[in-house]
């Protein structure tokens, strides 16, 4: 059936594809921003014009793409919910008392960009460049 070159030559081809393989999955793993990144915010609102100041925020859970944080700030403290796209670059967050939401950006393994953005009546914008801390 087989003489021994075709054998090989398969077998080559059979490793080859099984190095493709290991090679491809092992890029898709999925970033974890789990830990506390801080940075400085710097923004804009109908309401309260030009601002800026320290935002820390915390990532404490992530099931694959999925996570949850809070961040706190002068007013309080609020929790998010969020989610990195497919590219392992991208994210979006968003939180029960917020009407606005973030898009982020993976920049390396210990920065990241994240800019809210809220429409409408109290409209306001800002974004902040964020390290990890831990």
């Amino acid at each position: 059936m087989f003489n021994s070159n075709a054998g090989k030559i398969f077998f080559l081809f059979l490793f080859f594809l099984l190095f493709l393989f290991t090679k491809n999955s092992s890029s898709q793993k999925i970033f974890n921003l789990v830990g506390d990144w801080e940075g400085e915010n710097k923004s804009y609102s109908l309401e309260k014009g030009s601002r800026s100041w320290k935002k820390k925020i915390t990532i404490f859970e992530q099931n694959e793409r999925i996570f949850k944080g809070n961040f706190k700030y002068a007013d309080g403290e609020t929790n998010f919910i969020g989610v990195i796209r497919s590219n392992n670059k991208s994210f979006y967050w968003v939180s029960a008392e917020s009407k606005g939401y973030i898009n982020g950006e993976i920049l390396n393994k210990r920065t990241i960009e994240v800019c809210y953005v809220e429409a409408y009546k109290n409209a306001a914008v800002g974004c902040a460049i964020l390290k990890r801390e831990k």
